[in-house]
């Protein structure tokens, strides 16, 4: 049973909510849209999000338009992971088995919008909502890895070290893990081999964000 009820509608009519079992099958046709080049086997599909639903069903977040799922959030509770791991291994195998009740931190899986709805401030509503989720909870905040997207055009003269670097330094912005540093996400350190995706050069950057921050 949902203990934390959340359910805003926005001032376009759109719906964020925590996810139903309804809502499975479009979950997974919508992270494939949004992660074309990731690994098949580290996609979530259908059985995937029903199970996570089963597990957490506070920590997993849709955005609807009418019926269309139009945006989504998968997250678990979970110890600081600042050790080197795998999107599989903090998945649980993609279907959360190392979920940790006890968890101090709300680890962020995915988020992603619908290509047709980005630039609407989507992506950030749903961080607004994780955001509510560790706070409920008593948690420290959100962990999560954001992948470097932005990595596939500079991959003929740079390292992912190197872009890691210049994305530090503030040289260059990343599609994904800026936006998440402008939500107020802190940058740790760069993970390797974190993913199958050659959009990030397989490698994401561990962030942090305090509970105490207002997005």
């Amino acid at each position: 049973m949902v203990k934390f009820k959340y359910k805003k509608i926005l001032e376009n009519g759109f719906v964020v909510m925590q996810s139903r079992p309804e809502h499975a099958k479009n979950l997974a046709a919508l992270q494939k849209k949004v992660f074309p080049l990731l690994a098949q086997n580290e996609l979530f599909h259908e059985h995937h999000y029903l199970q996570h639903i089963k597990i957490f069903p506070e920590g997993q977040f849709v955005i609807l338009d009418g019926d269309k799922v139009i945006g989504m959030s998968t997250t678990s509770r979970t110890h600081y992971m600042s050790e080197p791991h795998t999107f599989l291994e903090a998945s649980g195998n993609l279907i959360l088995d190392n979920h940790n009740p006890k968890g101090d931190w709300l680890y962020g899986l995915d988020i992603g919008i619908d290509k047709k709805y980005r630039g609407m401030g989507l992506g950030k509503t749903l961080y607004r909502a994780r955001q509510k989720l560790a706070r409920h909870l008593g948690l420290k905040g959100q962990l999560t890895v954001g992948l470097i997207n932005g990595y596939h055009n500079y991959k003929n003269h740079l390292t992912p070290d190197e872009y890691f670097e210049k994305l530090d330094n503030g040289e260059i912005n990343d599609p994904t893990v800026s936006i998440q540093q402008m939500i107020g996400f802190k940058i740790g350190h760069l993970i390797h081999d974190y993913c199958d995706d050659p959009t990030c050069g397989n490698c994401g950057i561990l962030l942090t964000l305090d509970v105490k921050h207002n997005i």
